[in-house]
């Protein structure tokens, strides 16, 4: 096994020297350097006072279509920057407010509405507080309050035994 290793050892390093040798030849061989030197006549066409032409690469795709260059179009900024989704309002319960009860007389509805800063009688059109939501519909199972362009309920706690 081992006289096979070295003789294919042999083999190739005479195969690489002998390819080697070949390529150094080449490389250093007179007519390569002139070939390389050698430079081409100018046409009559070319003139060395004229402007130099833009070089035409060939196409690679096809033929190409002779057009005209375009300008860059500009591109359009956006008229309004897009609002953020406003997030959820939490609920009418999470501001400490407790539906009591309805009274209906007829056509007059009121609602009691608890608070920890106190109760309030509320009909149609009333706040809660200062500025908060507007009462839109007293119905006998709850409020139904208009806050922030959303209609939102505040109904009866339910007990739990």
């Amino acid at each position: 096994m081992r006289v096979i290793a070295s003789l294919l050892t042999l083999i190739f390093l005479t195969a690489a020297l002998w390819l080697g040798e070949g390529l150094w030849q080449q490389l250093h061989q007179p007519e390569a350097a002139l070939q390389l030197a050698r430079v081409q006549p100018m046409a009559a066409t070319d003139q060395p006072d004229a402007a130099p032409q833009p070089r035409r690469w060939p196409a690679l795709f096809g033929t190409p279509k002779v057009e005209e260059p375009q300008p860059p179009v500009p591109v359009e900024a956006p008229l309004a920057e897009p609002q953020p989704p406003t997030p959820p309002q939490p609920p009418i319960e999470s501001l400490g407010y407790r539906l009591k009860g309805v009274v209906r007389n007829g056509t007059a509805d009121w609602a009691i509405v608890t608070h920890p800063t106190g109760d309030m009688i509320l009909r149609l059109g009333d706040h809660l507080g200062e500025a908060g939501p507007e009462v839109v519909e007293i119905a006998p199972e709850g409020l139904w309050l208009l806050r922030g362009g959303e209609r939102q309920f505040l109904g009866f706690e339910t007990q739990v035994p």
